[in-house]
């Protein structure tokens, strides 16, 4: 595993037993780990990190999609790597995910490995961008 101390996630879902449990997994892989219940929280902040960090977001979120959010952040120039997570496994569903360019789109559950690695890939991938 690389070495991800300084590393930030940021993640977004709305049932709060998810949003612990990924918060639990990232942050026990080294992840400096932010978490919130909706996306207007995380647009709120105005000190989200524009470096070494990627953006775990459920797609189906009560204020806006997963999507709107990343474009959303897009368009207000903070443009950083995605992680998409679902519980929905229909093709519009992946239509729709397919649309915000994610790193990857994980289908609930998913495992433990699975997320970590894909997270790596979206930090790599941001070092990129």
């Amino acid at each position: 595993m690389t070495n991800c101390a300084k590393s930030v996630v940021l993640v977004v879902d709305d049932d709060p037993s998810v949003l612990r449990a990924l918060r639990r997994l990232i942050s026990g892989a080294g992840f400096d780990v932010r978490v919130f219940d909706r996306p207007s929280e995380l647009l709120e902040k105005d000190d989200l990190p524009k470096t070494d960090a990627c953006l775990v977001v459920d797609i189906h979120l009560p204020e806006m999609s997963g999507v709107q959010l990343c474009e959303t952040l897009g368009a207000s120039g903070c443009r950083l790597p995605v992680v998409l997570i679902t519980a929905h496994a229909d093709d519009e569903t992946r239509t729709l995910a397919l649309s915000a360019h994610p790193v990857a789109l994980l289908i609930k559950p998913f495992g433990r490995a699975e997320l970590v690695n894909s997270i790596q890939i979206a930090l790599s991938a941001g070092k990129n961008l």
